[in-house]
């Protein structure tokens, strides 16, 4: 997340409570400049049945953890430990938010359903230390 937007936070919080449960607004509210940077994206469709990403990042507390670029997997980084719970996580396909979810709430899911992902490499995931590739 990247803009800086400027709403005050009661319009911002009258704006999103009609998506959002009120533990799930509570949460992102706790986030003021992000949940103003997403309020476009509740706009957005979701991404087609069919559409095949060129790119995804996943992003845990604003830091790319994952980066896949057609079809390989680029870079995996930094050593995130298996139980780590990141309190903001975010999914980009093809540079746009496609996910996003806050203290484990789901705030935005654009995906009609999980990407495809190769189940051997997300082995080595979980067996390599986290490094550019």
């Amino acid at each position: 997340m990247s803009t800086n937007l400027q709403i005050p936070e009661p319009a911002l919080a009258q704006t999103l409570s009609a998506k959002l449960s009120a533990e799930t607004l509570a949460a992102l509210l706790e986030h003021p400049e992000i949940a103003a940077e997403l309020l476009p994206v509740f706009e957005q469709p979701p991404f087609a049945d069919d559409y095949v990403p060129r790119a995804i990042a996943v992003l845990f507390d604003d830091v790319t953890v994952l980066e896949w670029q057609d079809g390989e997997m680029t870079y995996q980084c930094p050593h995130v430990a298996a139980d780590y719970q990141p309190e903001l996580v975010e999914w980009l396909i093809d540079e746009e938010t496609a996910y996003f979810s806050v203290q484990g709430r789901e705030v935005i899911n654009r995906l009609p359903a999980v990407p495809q992902l190769n189940l051997e490499t997300l082995k080595t995931l979980e067996e390599s230390s986290c490094k550019p590739l």
